[in-house]
């Protein structure tokens, strides 16, 4: 594939089901960045007074970014399968340098990642952008057919999206397995 449009995320991401904060790729330029959309659930929202939490939010920017954008790049470096990646190296989150948060993501309120690539090398990328809060309705794949990279960067949207959280620098990093898990110690 060219792109991560079209790709299922629970195929691109490591990710368990209840820990998946991906539903679908809608604008994806391998080098630029990516749009994705997620609609938390009753599970995200759990003990959270039905609000989807600005932690969560970084997460599911972090697997909708950081983690695609570098996955889809390796993998096509190594021509492995996400499932034979996967066998090899995973994700850690290395840091972050700000998170601002305008609006809450309430529960079943679907929200759009706007990532932007700022450094990728030797599977560590740095990504920033924005979430926007999604109007009722709105066929997401039509709105998105013509997006373009500049858009993107400009973060060009029309006025019915509503931003929710801005996040600047988020770091992270693909690593061996057993680093992840040493010799001799349970996973």
């Amino acid at each position: 594939m060219s792109t991560l449009v079209g790709l299922d995320p629970a195929t691109v991401l490591p990710h368990g089901p209840s820990k998946l904060l991906v539903d679908e790729y809608l604008w994806h330029s391998p080098h630029v960045g990516v749009v994705a959309a997620y609609t938390p659930d009753e599970w995200d929202v759990m003990d959270h007074f039905g609000v989807f939490r600005a932690v969560d939010q970084v997460e599911s920017f972090g697997q909708a970014v950081v983690v695609s954008c570098s996955a889809f790049l390796d993998t096509g470096k190594t021509s492995l399968s996400y499932t034979e990646y996967y066998k090899l190296r995973n994700f850690v989150f290395v840091g972050i340098k700000s998170v601002h948060c305008h609006d809450v993501i309430p529960y079943k309120q679907k929200y759009i990642c706007l990532g932007v690539i700022n450094f990728y090398k030797f599977r560590q990328m740095t990504a920033s952008g924005r979430i926007y809060k999604v109007p009722a309705g709105l066929d997401l794949q039509e709105y998105f057919r013509d997006f373009t990279e500049e858009r993107l960067r400009n973060y060009d949207l029309g006025k019915e999206f509503v931003l929710a959280t801005e996040l600047h620098d988020i770091l992270g990093k693909g690593i061996k397995n057993e680093i992840l898990t040493p010799t001799g110690r349970s996973s």
